[in-house]
């Protein structure tokens, strides 16, 4: 055979088998890439950079069940513990979703207080698992004291409503008896009284409850405010036969203001003063106290009632709660007022407390936060003062430099022939201290 032939038949040989063996090369990398792609997944990017800037609970589990990513809100606040996620029952949850590409969602039962969670699993792609959880407990509440708040309203409104229908219709069948008609439309009035309040206290407590915002803020004179509730329910009082007695141990050189609504501060004021009022025994004493302590303006509305049981002390700021635990009350209030009171304080940046012991009286504590007017701080009273110490200290010096001017004044006096007038002129001004 021709040796040409035979190189040429031996290279092309050569190539075919190199060509296969890189094929085969390329071939088992590709798929030992996709057997590690396999057995060790990568999330991918933008899911997880989605999954970081969402603000909810939400953690990815691999094929084997295996957590391999919290996102920041997550690791803040774990509504979902390691234990929970172990748990079998989530676990067959999680393996249904992997399994069919259903999501699955969970609903907090309402009236389980444990089971505030609401978890909701999705699959991504085909290898992982997103688990995502809300913590609905704050909604919850909010939703059962609202669901309650309409509860006691309607039967609040029930009763005075009901009572006025009967007694209208009492009037009409008694029209031709005047005694029954008086008597009658006494208690018309009475639960038309009732309900006008129940309205206004709703009105007060809706006002309340809202955010305060800049424009509804004014410079209110604390001391004013006191003193102004105290004379408006003098009245009341002496209707009671309580007295009425107010002790200010602030200092009076000291503003009390504070930035706010005047007409909800008063109310709140009011409640406590009508309810003081309306506890104390005939010719007791209803004490208003006023006082600064640190930053805050303290007014204590102090009675000598029958005072509060310790297992109410923690609720009679509940909307509609009465310790007595009657709905109705022949000189009752609507139930509201320290409700209204409570709230109002902790919208303007303060707080009430109470004090109370069953047959010595309760003592209501108000705390207001101060504000101090631009010119009035520590810093512009020391100025003045520093001021008011210059100006004592440079009067005395005044004179004596008028008295070295004048002295001056009259030794030139002689050397100046044009005009005498001045230098007398200027003596005569020394002489009386004008500088």
């Amino acid at each position: 055979m021709d040796p040409t032939l035979l190189v040429l038949a031996a290279t092309g040989l050569g190539i075919l088998i190199g060509a296969g063996i890189a094929f085969g090369v390329l071939g088992a990398r590709r798929a030992g890439a996709r057997r590690a792609e396999q057995m060790r997944p990568e999330l991918p990017e933008v899911a997880t950079a989605i999954l970081d800037e969402v603000d909810m609970f939400a953690v990815v589990l691999d094929a084997a069940l295996a957590p391999v990513y919290a996102n920041p809100s997550a690791r803040r606040e774990p509504h979902i513990t390691d234990e929970e996620l172990l748990d079998p029952g989530f676990l067959a949850r999680v393996r249904r979703v992997m399994s069919t590409g259903m999501p699955d969602t969970h609903e907090p039962d309402p009236g389980d207080p444990a089971d505030t969670v609401r978890t909701h699993i999705v699959r991504l792609q085909r290898r992982f698992v997103v688990v995502l959880a809300e913590d609905l407990g704050e909604e919850q509440r909010v939703n059962a004291m609202r669901r309650d708040f309409i509860a006691n309203v309607s039967h609040e409104l029930k009763t005075p409503i009901a009572a006025i229908g009967l007694l209208a219709e009492a009037v009409q069948q008694a029209a031709d008896e005047p005694a029954l008609v008086r008597e009658f439309s006494k208690s018309l009035v009475k639960e038309s009284r009732r309900l006008g309040e129940l309205s206004r206290d709703i009105i007060q407590l809706s006002e309340a409850q809202s955010t305060l915002r800049p424009e509804d803020r004014e410079a209110v004179s604390l001391r004013d405010l006191i003193r102004g509730e105290v004379d408006s329910h003098r009245a009341f009082a002496m209707q009671h036969g309580v007295e009425l007695v107010i002790t200010d141990d602030s200092a009076l050189d000291r503003e009390a203001m504070i930035l706010g609504r005047p007409t909800s501060l008063g109310a709140a004021v009011a409640n406590l003063l009508s309810n003081a009022i309306r506890h104390s025994p005939d010719g007791g004493r209803v004490g208003v106290g006023m006082a600064f302590e640190r930053n805050r303006f303290v007014v204590t509305v102090t009675d000598q009632g029958e005072g509060i049981a310790p297992e109410h002390l923690s609720r009679i700021f509940e909307r509609f709660y009465r310790v007595d635990g009657a709905r109705t009350r022949g000189d009752g209030g609507t139930g509201l007022g320290l409700s209204i009171t409570r709230h109002t304080m902790r919208a303007h940046g303060g707080d009430v407390d109470v004090w109370s012991q069953p047959g010595v009286g309760s003592s209501f504590t108000l705390a207001f936060p101060l504000y101090e007017a631009p010119g009035s701080g520590k810093r512009a009273k020391k100025a003045r003062k520093a001021a008011a110490k210059t100006v004592k200290s440079a009067k005395p010096t005044k004179p004596a430099k008028t008295a070295e001017s004048a002295s001056a004044a009259r030794s030139e006096t002689p050397q100046k022939t044009t005009k005498p007038g001045r230098g007398a002129n200027a003596a005569g001004a020394a002489e009386k201290g004008t500088p």
